[in-house]
């Protein structure tokens, strides 16, 4: 559950360690506001990795699309520009013909 709380809400020990025990046993997730404003969030460490997680995913994602882009791009460095053309118009009347 992700809940929002005024900084100075938590300025006491008593109500900070209270969130804290929230986000640690429930997994409860809280959006630190200053002045109405979000500035942060509080979330468990079990949050915070798969987080890591998913950002490392996404970055192998890229990292993979870019290679293989790269690696297209050379096996087919040889073409000009005006024969890709060629070949995509081609390809595109071809389906737009199956079609009708």
């Amino acid at each position: 559950m992700v809940q929002e709380v005024e900084v100075k809400a938590l300025s006491d020990v008593g109500s900070l360690r209270q969130v804290l025990q929230r986000v640690k046993q429930h997994g409860d997730q809280y959006i630190l506001k200053e002045n109405g404003e979000p500035e942060a969030v509080l979330l468990s460490m079990d949050d915070l990795e798969l987080l890591k997680r998913a950002k490392a995913d996404k970055q192998k994602a890229w990292d993979s699309l870019f290679a293989t882009l790269r690696s297209v791009h050379a096996r087919n460095a040889h073409f000009s520009a005006e024969e890709v053309e060629a070949d995509v118009d081609a390809a595109i009347k071809e389906i737009r013909q199956g079609r009708a």
